[in-house]
């Protein structure tokens, strides 16, 4: 994927993911974005910088692939201002590359973050697999035709998604965010992109990084309609962990998060998720340390 130089006003049109993942290289170590997408609070979407995290990260490390991706969010990224990626080599080993990365915006950090990268192997024998099977996501309600059903209770998907045509989510149980709070701490939804993207370096663990900040576990949430919730309730994910299990990834494909989730003290909740290509074949766990408190 290269890289070009882009004006501060240009603003990506939520549909080539490639536009938005693309760095432009600041001297050595450094990479720099004008390019945003913005979230429900009106800061920079939590998953784009883990996306560009990850693929600055990258850009230093030769022949080997993703291991893992921790991120830190320390605070909200403005969308009018650059982002300056700077990326510290801390390991290259015979089998590991160890990175540590820094968001700026100005004199601001707006996250820390450390990756792996390792020596690709062959086949890992018997991987993990889903142990239960799931509805098709053929077979669910897109999240156009669940605004068009709950029109009182859709602001936040419309927001997210449904005039932002880059993914295509599909909730298995979607009445645990729209008809009533949910009841079971363990949710599935599927995710897909709408425009595949071309196989290029770790392109695609890159985009899954990026789609994975997208959907959130409805039992960390107040027995609140999503409107409430997403208008009087500030929800942020503090830290961001994914684990890679698998060389091939394709978010081009339908891939399946099943999340099981945890509240704690203070507003805070704890996510563990396991992502699934279609075939059911792990393809990477993830772990988020999540704050939903009553807006100031």
């Amino acid at each position: 994927m290269t890289t070009a130089a882009r004006s501060p006003d240009w603003r990506w049109d939520q549909r080539d993911l490639t536009e938005l993942l693309c760095l432009e290289p600041a001297g050595e170590s450094g990479f720099r974005s004008y390019v945003c997408d913005t979230n429900a609070n009106g800061r920079v979407y939590g998953g784009q910088l883990l996306g560009q995290a990850l693929w600055a990260a990258a850009q230093t490390v030769s022949g080997r692939s993703p291991g893992m991706l921790q991120l830190t969010f320390l605070q909200g990224a403005r969308p009018q201002d650059c982002i300056e990626f700077s990326v510290e080599r801390l390991q290259d080993g015979r089998r590991f590359s160890s990175r540590h990365l820094y968001g700026a915006q100005g004199t601001g950090m707006i996250f820390s973050a450390n990756a792996s990268f390792q020596v690709g192997q062959g086949d890992p024998g018997n991987p993990h697999r889903l142990e239960n099977p799931m509805p098709e996501p053929e077979s669910l309600p897109t999240l156009a035709e669940l605004a068009a059903r709950y029109p009182q209770r859709s602001e936040a998907v419309q927001l997210r998604f449904s005039s932002r045509p880059v993914l295509d989510v599909r909730p298995i149980h979607p009445e645990g965010y729209f008809e009533h709070p949910a009841r079971q701490s363990k949710i599935a939804y599927w995710i897909r992109l709408n425009h595949a993207l071309p196989f290029e370096g770790c392109l695609h663990h890159a985009a899954l990084a990026y789609m994975s900040d997208s959907w959130l576990n409805g039992s960390l949430a107040p027995p609140v309609g999503m409107f409430e919730l997403w208008q009087d309730y500030y929800v942020s994910n503090l830290n961001h962990t994914l684990w890679f299990h698998s060389l091939d990834i394709d978010a081009s494909d339908w891939l399946l998060f099943v999340n099981d989730a945890v509240r704690s003290l203070s507003g805070r909740g704890l996510a563990m998720t396991h992502i699934y290509d279609r075939g059911g074949r792990l393809l990477a766990s993830m772990a988020q340390d999540i704050l939903i408190a009553p807006r100031a």
